[in-house]
Order: C-alpha cells, then structure tokens, then sequence
C-alpha cells in the first residue's frame, strides 16, 4: 500500500473513530507487527509435479466463476494463466463478461483450452447477477469464485480437492475455504496474509473472514442462488445462508451434523487478493455501499434464525456486531456460556490473547470481535441453565454468575480463594477442566470481547 493510500486510510479511520482510536490502532500496527517477515513462498517444483501425478483423486470437477467487466488485459492474462498452472487438472473457467468494450473477450481469445468458457451478457447486471449466470452455466461439483483481478496459487484446487476427498464421517463438506494474502498491482510482491481459523460460527457473525479462496458445492449453491440485492456482499450472503440451513437443522434434529463438520478449512494461501486503486483490498472506501450490503445480509440472516436484536457496525470498515435484546444466552440454546476479558494492570491475563495490551484490537481485529473459543474464564463468565449442572458438577459450587455486567461486582468466595492459593495455577486449570465439559456437553463457548472484569 503505497504512502498515500496509507494517509488517506488513516484519515477516514479518525474521521469514524477519533484521533484517540486512530493513535492506538496506530501504536498497535508499529508495535505488533503482526507478520512482518512473512513472505509466500510456492511449493517447490518437486511438489508441484507429485500434485500433477497424483490420480488418487480426479472426480472432483470444479467450476471456477468469473464475473468480470472491463478488466484489463494483464490482470485477466494473470488470472487465465493461474488457472492453467493448476496442478489439478479436472475444472472449467467460466467467465461472464458485462463490459460494453471487447477487452475481456480479446483478451479469453488469445487463450485455446477447451476448459476455458466465455459468455458475452447482454448487459451488465452487477457482481450478484453477472454470478448467477455463471452458477446457471457451471457443471461442476463445486464451485469457486475468483474476482477478475485476482490469482490463484498453481496447487489452489489440489488442495481444495483433497479437504473434500478427506471427507469426515458426515461425508462431503458443503463449503471449503482457504488462507489469503494480498499482491501489488504487478502480482509480484505478497503481503498481508490472513490466515484463518478453522470455521468459527460468532467469528463469523462479525466479519466474513472466509472470503477467499471459498468453493462451494454446486447443487447447493444452485439451489440457494445469489442475490442481487446484497450486491458487493453477495459472497457473505451466501455464506450466511448455508451456515443458517445447516444451524436450522441442527436446531430442530438434535443429531443434526454440525454446521462446523460441513464446512472446512485448508490452512493454506492458496489465493492472492490484487490490491490496486480502485480495489476493496487497497481501499475499503471505494465500496462502502458492499458494507451496508453485508450488515443488511446479517440482519436476514438474525431474522431467518429467529434471533431477537439489532445489528450495528463495529469501527472497523466490513466489520459487525448483533446486539442481542436483553440476552445472549435467551436466544442461542446452542452457547454453553458466554464470557469477556480478565484484565490486570491492562493486559489480558487469561484465554487465547493472554499478555496482549486491552487496547489492542489484535491480528484481523479478532480482539475486537465475538467468536467461539476452546476456554472461558471463571471470573467472567454466565452459564446457560440448561449447563449450569455441568457448571456445579465440576466447581462443586453453586452455580454464580461471573460475568462483568457491572464492573464493581464481586466475584464470589471461592474464586477468589482459588486465585490466592499457592497453586497459581489453579484458575488456570479450572477453567480448561469447566471449559471443556460445558464443550463435552454438546455446548459453544461464545468469547464477547465487551466484557472486561479488572482483578
């Protein structure tokens, strides 16, 4: 991102936050550094050919859609060539093309391979619907959206077909995604990797953090379509719908699978995300309408599931919150407990961010954001009632809650006994034995980021 650009990112995250969010969010860059040295780096050659010469897997086809519109001529060359490369061989390209110029045409004529397919529209209809002709187009078993200025790596689809192949007991996962990071304009220079959590359901409630590269099985995407009217956070939508079936059937079968046993993660960048000028990557607020679109699609999908509240923007852009009414824990039967932060002398001491500055908003803002976590704190945490027996089981304490809905509350006796013996780990121990039945349970562990107990 080049200095201006940064000038001018800073400039409207302080017109959004104040100049005092945008100090620390500041301090926080300088100092943290988040993957600093990172660097890709594609599989040797060696690798790449046992990938060409592995027949274990060859029945999985996949569709990968291009929506494109008046893209120049070296980003699609870039992307049509991404996808020659590929080490697995088995998928089509299809390309929809809304431009009113022969650009993209010209450009998908100077390539001959039958697998790539070009459709000319007779007008465009945006990113939704230019998508939707490329689903109707698609004879795949899974397909893959990949943005007209964008790449994939050569092991890309190799890797997405061995997570299906690798199917669980539940047989194949509906969605699969990978790790990304972000190239300069040129596709020379990578940054800013995202690497991802396994699929987390509150995560992403807050944030699409999926994104790219995501393929998604086709019957079910025919089925379930994109819409136009989330236009810019389409993908999102989609997402948000898949995960809603798969949580309404659990919901109603209690031996339903698990919306997490569906959808799977490949930790690995297969996908680079183009910044440029006119980019979302390099310049969020060249498409503020997609952030509305995406807080709209969150909405439904809060609707759809029946869940009382309201969703807000959080203050970082393509970010959200949903600001359940009155309780958390009254609408989602499928949380175990809920808890927030245990603070000391303004660090975390506790939980997957021990150590880290409160001020921080973390790696990809996660400090910042729900999401569901292996282990609460004792200290600040409320139990569902249908758990509170797991809760008392394991402490052998009355069940209390904890959780710093006023931050002069007074934890309990025992706790604070607990904290003051000589086994100093003992909280510690606690909470991983608690966090762990309540999970054995069949419950989630919902991390909100709001809560802060100061001990």
């Amino acid at each position: 991102m080049s200095l201006a650009q940064n000038i001018k990112k800073t400039i409207n995250y302080s017109r959004k936050n104040g100049y005092c969010e945008t100090f620390l969010a500041a301090w926080e860059r300088v100092t943290a550094k988040y993957y600093k040295d990172y660097a890709y780096r594609q599989p040797k050659e060696a690798q790449l050919a046992g990938q060409r010469n592995d027949k274990s897997i060859t029945d999985i086809r996949f569709s990968i859609l291009v929506p494109a519109f008046e893209t120049q001529t070296v980003y699609l060359t870039a992307l049509i060539s991404s996808c020659l490369v590929q080490t697995y061989e088995n998928w089509e390209l299809i390309i929809v093309d809304g431009s009113r110029s022969d650009i993209v045409k010209q450009t998908v004529d100077g390539f001959c391979d039958s697998r790539i397919k070009y459709e000319r529209l007779a007008q465009n209809g945006g990113i939704a619907e230019n998508t939707g002709r490329a689903i109707e187009l698609a004879q795949g078993d899974y397909c893959g959206f990949l943005d007209h200025d964008d790449m994939l790596t050569p092991d890309a689809l190799y890797e997405m077909a061995n997570a299906i192949k690798d199917k669980n007991a539940e047989g194949r996962p509906i969605l699969v995604y990978s790790d990304e990071d972000k190239c300069d304009s040129a596709g020379t220079s990578f940054y800013d990797p995202h690497f991802k959590l396994d699929f987390n359901l509150d995560l992403i409630l807050t944030n699409n953090y999926i994104c790219h590269f995501t393929v998604v099985e086709t019957q079910i995407l025919k089925k379930l379509g994109i819409r136009k009217e989330y236009d810019g956070s389409q993908d999102y939508d989609l997402i948000l719908r898949i995960v809603s079936t798969l949580l309404l059937r659990e919901r109603e079968n209690a031996g339903a699978v698990r919306v997490e046993e569906k959808i799977a993660h490949v930790p690995k960048v297969l996908y680079h995300w183009r910044c440029h000028e006119n980019s979302t990557a390099d310049n969020p607020q060249s498409k503020m309408y997609a952030y509305e679109a995406g807080k709209k699609a969150l909405t439904d999908f809060a609707d759809r599931m029946g869940w009382k509240g309201e969703v807000r923007h959080n203050k970082h852009l393509g970010f959200y919150r949903i600001e359940y009414r009155n309780d958390v824990l009254t609408h989602r039967p499928d949380l175990a407990a809920v808890g927030g932060y245990v603070v000391r002398h303004g660090k975390i001491v506790s939980g997957i961010y021990r150590g880290q500055p409160l001020v921080y908003a973390g790696y990809m803002n996660r400090m910042d954001l729900y999401q569901n976590i292996e282990t609460l704190d004792i200290r600040n945490l409320a139990v569902n009632r249908e758990y509170q027996p797991v809760y008392e089981s394991v402490t052998g304490h009355a069940y209390e809650t904890t959780l710093a809905t006023d931050a002069k509350s007074e934890l309990p006796p025992w706790i604070k006994e607990l904290e003051k013996s000589q086994d100093r780990h003992a909280v510690e121990k606690l909470n991983k034995r608690l966090s762990a039945a309540l999970r054995g349970a069949g419950g989630r562990l919902l991390l909100d980021p709001e809560y802060i107990r100061k001990v």
